[in-house]
Formats: structure tokens, C-alpha cells, sequence
């Protein structure tokens, strides 16, 4: 599996979709369905916690995909809420347990690549 994560509208997906050949017909954002491509891991997060779910129960299901893209949240701002605050620290943790036992971890800034944990680093 190989993480793939950078700020919103980075190029996350089309980098995916050129580096691995798939078609976006090949590609979901919910954890619940096949595909090769997982984006918008931190949507489903928010998701997990919306029902009451602990995030880390997605892993087992994470490391089946080919690839999994998830957009930073951890920089900026603190938020205000309450519940957006646990929502970026779950993204963050669920991030860094996937980065452990990725094959790859790619960052995407302005649609280039650079390669934090195998590939073409």
C-alpha cells in the first residue's frame, strides 16, 4: 500500500491515477467499497467518529488498498470546535499508523512528488 498525502488540491489523485495506471472507474471514497484507490481517508474518518467508531478499526481494511490519499490537516489553525480538534487528531494518528506500515509514503506539493518511505525516493 502506498500513502499518498498532501495539502487540498495538491494533485494527490491524478499523480495516483498516472503512477498506477487505474482509471478513476478504479477509485472510492468509501472504506466500505472495493477499489485499488482510497481517497478522501480523512472524510472517512470523520465519518468514524460521527458514529461514535474508533478510526483505528479502519486499518485492516487500509492496508488491503493499493494506494491510500488522505489531505493534511494537521497544519494551520487549531480549530475552535471541540469535535474538529478530535477529527484532526485522529486523521494524524490513523496517518502515522498507515505511514508505518505503508510500502510507500509519497507527499504531494504542487503536484511533485517526493517520496518519504520507499519508491523512487
Amino acid at each position: 500500500m502506498i500513502l499518498v498525502t498532501g495539502g487540498a488540491g495538491q494533485g494527490k489523485l491524478a499523480w495516483a491515477l498516472a503512477h498506477s495506471g487505474y482509471t478513476m472507474a478504479q477509485v472510492t471514497s468509501c472504506p466500505g467499497e472495493k477499489a485499488p484507490i482510497l481517497q478522501s481517508l480523512e472524510e472517512a474518518v470523520r465519518e468514524q467518529l460521527r458514529e461514535g467508531k474508533d478510526p483505528a478499526g479502519l486499518l485492516p481494511e487500509l492496508l488491503t488498498r493499493e494506494y491510500v490519499l488522505c489531505r493534511e490537516v494537521g497544519c494551520g489553525l487549531v480549530p475552535a470546535v471541540p469535535e474538529d480538534r478530535a477529527w484532526r487528531e485522529a486523521v494524524g494518528r490513523l496517518s502515522c499508523r498507515l505511514a508505518e506500515e505503508a510500502d510507500g509514503v509519497v507527499r504531494l506539493w504542487c503536484g511533485l512528488p517526493t517520496w518519504l518511505k520507499g519508491g523512487d525516493r
